[in-house]
């Protein structure tokens, strides 16, 4: 498969290039990727960042050295991207418990963070059904959060409050539509640490301004790639959810596999709900992308 090749390729690039200063923009070249599509593609599959797994394998190698050497903590920081031993010693002990001093002596602990294999496998036991759609510029309005590491865990519990405190319909009045309408989820501003923010909103109609205690991101004119997944309301969080599952997948399996790649812009989770009792909604993920070239 061409796109798990590309993957493993930008892996060799890292290794490669750990004892370098290595940017992110030529990581990418080499899966031939843009560098916003690869940092989503990695964080997604991996669970790290692209600067994460850097750091980690650094620190690996570092303390390789520090305990098979006779090499100065000082060098050993210089040659693994660390520009003073006072950077190098914070983020060696964040990592491996103990100061790289402390790990020259025998018999102490340290940490391995293994290089990445990628075993992505299309296996096709279920299909997944897309389309693609074209869609106009709008305004959303709504209550964000600020998701600082895992957004099916965090996102849930945001989901709950405003619904439980009233915000959920508040929003729904102030765009116009009836109490306990589902609102869509938006995923913005995405940072090379993984973090981002999430708003729970709704577009306003043309015409409508921006309520001074809400929320607003305009979203321009895009290409969206759009799946659908089934997500009991309010489901229990201790259980990977449907629309999680359905997100792995898109990384997974389609990107992989497709000819598209993801461009920046929010992601939008869509939510319908299937019958009046208000128990099951469909959600549909769109995320922009643009045909590769």
């Amino acid at each position: 498969m061409e796109s798990l090749r590309l993957l493993r390729q930008a892996i060799d690039y890292v290794e490669e290039h750990l004892h370098t200063n290595i940017e992110i923009d030529d990581i990418a070249k080499a899966a031939m990727s843009s560098k916003y599509h690869f940092q989503r593609m990695f964080h997604t599959l991996t669970g790290f960042t692209v600067t994460e797994y850097i750091r980690n394998r650094r620190l690996t190698l570092a303390a390789e050295k520090l305990v098979g050497t006779d090499s100065k903590v000082i060098d050993i920081a210089l040659e693994h991207g660390y520009e003073s031993p006072e950077a190098f010693a914070k983020a060696f002990q964040r990592m491996h418990g103990i100061t790289p001093i402390a790990a020259k002596k025998n018999n102490v602990k340290l940490k391995a963070f293994p290089r990445i294999s990628f075993q992505i496998q299309i296996k096709g036991e279920t299909e997944m059904n897309y389309r693609i759609v074209e869609a106009k510029a709008s305004t959303v309005v709504g209550k964000d959060v600020f998701i600082e590491k895992d957004p099916f865990v965090e996102i849930p519990v945001f989901v709950e409050r405003i619904w439980n405190d009233g915000t959920h319909d508040w929003i729904n009045k102030a765009v116009g539509r009836p109490a306990g309408s589902l609102l869509y989820g938006y995923h913005y501003d995405f940072n090379e640490d993984g973090t981002r923010r999430y708003l729970m909103g709704m577009e306003l109609s043309e015409g409508q301004n921006v309520p001074d205690d809400l929320a607003s991101i305009s979203i321009p004119k895009q290409t969206y790639v759009v799946f659908e997944g089934r997500e009991p309301f309010l489901e229990d969080q201790e259980s990977e959810s449907e629309i999680a599952k359905v997100w792995r997948r898109i990384y997974s399996e389609w990107f992989p596999s497709s000819h598209f790649e993801q461009v920046e812009g929010p992601c939008v989770e869509k939510y319908y709900w299937t019958d009046d009792s208000h128990t099951e909604s469909i959600c549909e993920v769109w995320i922009p992308v643009r045909r590769k070239a």
